[in-house]
């Protein structure tokens, strides 16, 4: 597997939740998998990465990791979801991972010039950001309007890097391997005659 596709896995089971929204549902699907998936992916990007950034990006990973497992247990779940900034302190790690990862990939890509993958996940990073400071503002400051945008953008954004890690999983500069090149086959020798 090709880390971006390692990473678009557990994006996608960072993405599913329970059917039911009440804090402390059971998830049959649950999100340190996901961390784990994206983690995995993670190790396998590291080479086409600043390698300033990978240790970061490692330890932003680990935290959100387990913070996950602690909100598998529904007691904790409850206890972030009675006040709104422990929720939101609750997803920075994830947003702070995403945010620094999609900018070393658009770097990645800006050193191999090919401009769409550099151009698109710059704007998922300042997206990613945009995800960051939308609850500080809108509990903060009271700019009421900022935080349904921020919810909106985070689910947008979200599956945007899905499939870019998917579009973007066989280039080079996003880690996939080389491509094999096919042997061909030799043409037997025959007569000349």
């Amino acid at each position: 597997m090709k880390p971006l596709q390692a990473i678009a896995l557990g994006l996608v089971l960072l993405a599913l939740g329970p059917t039911d929204a009440d804090p402390g549902t059971f998830d049959p699907l649950p999100d340190p998998l996901g961390w784990v998936f994206v983690l995995i992916g993670l190790h396998g990007l590291s080479g086409a990465l600043d390698d300033r950034r990978v240790p970061v990006l490692r330890v932003l990973g680990a935290l959100a990791l387990v913070l996950s497992i602690a909100l598998v247990v529904p007691d904790v779940a409850r206890w972030f979801a009675s006040d709104p900034s422990l929720g939101w302190s609750a997803d920075v790690p994830r947003f702070a991972f995403f945010a620094v990862l999609c900018h070393q990939l658009s770097q990645a890509a800006l050193r191999a010039r090919h401009t769409s993958g550099a151009s698109t996940f710059s704007i998922c990073a300042m997206v990613l950001i945009f995800v960051l400071a939308a609850p500080p503002l809108a509990f903060g400051a009271g700019w009421d309007g900022v935080g349904p945008a921020g919810e909106v953008a985070a689910q947008v954004v979200q599956l945007a890097l899905v499939i870019l890690c998917f579009v973007f999983a066989g280039q080079a500069w996003a880690g996939a391997p080389p491509e094999a090149e096919p042997a061909t086959a030799s043409e037997p020798e025959g007569d000349s005659t």
